[in-house]
This record gives structure tokens, sequence and C-alpha cells, in this order.
């Protein structure tokens, strides 16, 4: 008998790079669009001409046309194409971190504003002027490459356009007066083809973004933003007034051409970029009460944490684990994470980082990236993620290859790290009456749940079962293990 044929599973890095030469698709959520390559004016009208009004063409113009983006606007025009929007993708087609729309006055404004100051002395002298050029191209449309999308002519919109959606429902949800126009930033940075794509929405002219909008590159996101959607709705149930600082879900469906979550926008600035001695023990503890009234009332939460969810977190950790792991450390493991059984669940957002948490210009705390939440979660792991990985961005741990080393100082009470986590964590445990001897197997708990996404990208990363070599260079796993020596 003959065996079947399977292909080959599809390496993590092939992958992402297949799904981003296709992100100009993003560009006109609800339209469908085709791609013209060159696009030169007979092709452009033939195109036109072939095909029903309000279907869409997306080109690219990868040198510079003279008139720059003006002139490009009149050819698409000119050849039967309405509902012209001029993209310039940064820094290059390539790999785009981000599609700014040529003639927002907005979308310019936010990037003029939010990209962070050079480390360096020299790239600080060369910013100014490299900004002011920037500036001078951006405002006449003189950017390359440039990017278009636009439609047939037809005399009615798309019902299904996405902008024209968020337009039409902009009164509704609380935003004020229907804007004259919309206009969005599109964000696609990032290492992995799990990493969305994001649009901020801008009122013209205001610089300050008021709609977010989540779109999946592939299908196997599509329960992480469903996930985020629903966590979302139940965190705003838990509190009369909803959770300051945590999004507030629009939508979630496939009303636009597939998969969309909508929410409000949050504004302020990443909390590493204003991490210094001086300001360190205030941002954890900025976070740490930002954590307890995510918490709310243990009490209040409805179920335990149960033997069965610790125990099947151990044992998936022990199956993934397992080649680089011995007995001894598993059973160790499990019989220390025994009391954590009676725990109270509370809701956990999974991803409760230096990078993910922002600080309003009011001061409060704003936090992104909802989609690894869980409802019903376990006390303390948020903050002893946070804790960690703000050592390693005050120790600058992550790029020197120093983070068992950092965590050994933010474990240990005597160093500065070490007494602000303490006293985050105390302060963490008195507010929501837990047993302080519970926290050492919570940070046990913690690493073996993070694990199991670690071993989730090596195995995408190696398109199969990874070898002992990699699953040993978890930074988790190594962790996991300082946690067993303590």
């Amino acid at each position: 008998m003959t065996e079947p044929v399977t292909e080959p599973p599809i390496r993590e890095a092939a992958r992402d790079r297949e799904l981003r030469r296709r992100d100009w698709r993003f560009l006109r959520p609800g339209t469908n669009l085709q791609h013209i390559q060159p696009p030169r004016t007979p092709a452009l009208q033939g195109f036109a001409m072939r095909n029903p009004p309000g279907q869409g063409v997306y080109a690219e113009w990868r040198y510079p046309v003279p008139g720059g983006g003006t002139a490009i606007r009149k050819r698409l025009e000119s050849s039967g194409f309405q509902n012209v929007d001029l993209y310039w993708p940064w820094p290059g087609l390539r790999r785009p971190w981000f599609w700014l729309p040529l003639g927002s006055e907005a979308a310019a404004a936010y990037i003029r504003a939010t990209r962070l100051p050079a480390r360096s002395l020299v790239r600080r002298v060369m910013d100014r002027p490299l900004r002011a050029v920037w500036h001078w191209a951006a405002a006449r449309q003189r950017l390359w490459p440039i990017c278009a999308v636009a439609r047939v002519a037809d005399s009615s919109s798309s019902t299904h356009d996405l902008l024209d959606r968020i337009g039409r429902e902009w009164a509704a949800w609380g935003l004020g007066q229907r804007p004259d126009r919309l206009s969005w930033l599109l964000l696609t940075r990032g290492a992995r083809s799990i990493n969305k794509v994001v649009g901020l929405v801008f009122a013209e002219p205001d610089p300050s973004p008021r709609v977010v909008v989540k779109l999946p590159r592939a299908p196997d996101v599509h329960d992480a933003l469903r996930r985020e959607a629903t966590v979302l709705r139940a965190v705003h149930r838990r509190l009369s007034t909803g959770l300051p600082g945590a999004p507030r879900v629009l939508f979630c469906d496939e009303q636009s051409g597939g998969l969309t979550l909508c929410e409000t926008a949050l504004d302020g600035r990443p909390l590493f970029s204003l991490l210094a001695k001086s300001t360190y023990r205030d941002l954890a503890m900025k976070a740490t009460e930002w954590l307890t009234e995510l918490a709310g009332n243990p009490s209040d939460g409805g179920a335990r944490a149960g033997a069965n969810d610790v125990g099947a977190v151990t044992q998936e950790f022990a199956t993934m684990f397992g080649a680089v792991v011995n007995p001894m450390e598993l059973w160790t493991t499990e019989r220390l994470l025994a009391p954590l059984a009676d725990l109270p669940t509370v809701p956990e957002h999974r991803d409760f980082s230096p990078w993910n948490v922002h600080v309003a210009p009011d001061g409060a705390l704003a936090v992104y990236d909802w989609e690894s939440a869980e409802p019903g979660g376990f006390p303390l792991n948020d903050l002893i993620y946070f804790l960690t990985y703000l050592a390693f961005f005050y120790d600058r741990a992550i790029a020197g290859g120093s983070c068992v080393e950092s965590y050994r100082r933010a474990r240990d009470p005597g160093t500065f790290t070490g007494g602000v986590c303490r006293d985050c964590l105390a302060h963490y445990s008195e507010r929501l009456g837990l047993d302080p001897r519970h926290t050492a197997a919570l940070h046990l708990l913690t690493w073996i749940i993070h694990s199991r996404s670690e071993y989730r990208r090596l195995v995408a990363d190696s398109g199969g079962q990874p070898a002992a070599a990699s699953l040993a260079k978890s930074l988790f796993l190594k962790l996991w293990r300082e946690e067993l020596r303590r």
C-alpha cells in the first residue's frame, strides 16, 4: 500500500516572509484588491474597463514620479478610479514597519510625536535635519516608494469598506460628531506571522487616534483576537465604571472582509521608555496597583484555580520539555505547586510587560494587547512577569545576554531591583489577601505557563519537534530552574 504524501511543515521564517509580502491587502479592508504590476497608465485604464464598479486595485511606484503623489492620484482618477488613497511604506516594501497615509496631517504628526529619541549622540545630532527633510517630503507627498489603493468608479460607496463603517458608527460609540474625513496608519511591525496588523484611525486633523483596528494575517490568529474581545468585555463588566486603562471593544466580527477587532484607542508612551533609577519604584508600584484593580475582589471572582488547572499546566510542561528536564525536577515542581490548587482565579493579562504597558499623559497606565489574556487566571503571575522584565530593561539584560543574572538580582531583596520586587509582591498579596508563602510557587508556575508559548515558537521556527539543544536554551526554562534552586 502506498503511503500518502504529506507536505513538509513550513518553517516560521518562510511563512512570515510570504504573508508580509501581501500586507498591502489590509490597506482597504472590505474591498477586494487586485495587484497591478507595473502600474502603467494603459494597464490601469484596461483594468478599469474590464472590471465592475467597486472592484479594488493596488499598485506600487517604486521610484520617483514627476509630480509625486499628486500626479499619481491624477493618473488613477483619469484612468477611471475613485476613492484613491496613497501610502508610504517605511522603511520599504520588503518589510514595512508602517504604511503612512500621504496627505494625512494627523498620521504624520502622530509619527513625529511618538518616535522614540535616538540613544547615541551621533544619531541625535543627525535626527533633527533628517526630521526636517522628512516633514518637507511628507507634506508634498514626495516620499518613495508610493503605494496606492483605489476602486473602479462607482456611484455609491461600498457598504463593507471598514473606514466607511467606522465613520457611520462614530457618534453611536460616543466619540463625538461623525468626522468629515477618517484616515488610518497601518502598523505592520513584528517578527512573526502571528503578529497582527494594526490600524490606528484618525479623525483628521486630530493627531490622537481614537479607534484601533486589529486584523489577523492568518486564520490561526483568529482565536487570539476573539479571546481578547471576550476577556476585555468580561473585565469591564466586573466593575461598574469599567477598568481604566483597558480598551473597550467596539465590535469583533467578519462583516468587513474578514475577522476584525475594533477597540477604543489608548494614549501613552511605552513604560520602558520612561525607565530610570529615579522612576523605577514609582512605575513598578503603579503597575502593581493597576493589577490589583484588574484582579478585583478574588472572593467575587467565581471558581478556584483548582488542582486540575495546575496539574494540566505541569503535565503539558513535562510533555514539551521532557527531553531536557529530569523526573526529580518534575516531582519537586508538582510538590511545590500542590498548595496552589485552592487559589481563587483572577483575570490575567498574560503579556503584562514594559512594552505593552504605556504611561498616559496624565500619568495613569494604559495596557495594550490582550490576545493572550485569561478571564480565570492565577493571581500574582502578571506582576511576577512584569517585574522580571522591568529588571531586564533596567539592567539591559536582554541585549547583553545576562537575563538569568538580572533575575537573580531581582529575586534578592538586598539589591535595588530586588527590594522593589519584594515591596510590590507584598503589596499585591496584602491587597488580595494572598498567603505570602505562595509567592515562590507562583514564580515557578509563571515560568511554566510562559514556557508553553516559547515552546510553540520553537516548533514554528523548526517546522516540527524542536531539538533538545534549542529547548535547553529556553529563557523560561532557565528561570524555572532558578526557582527550583532557591
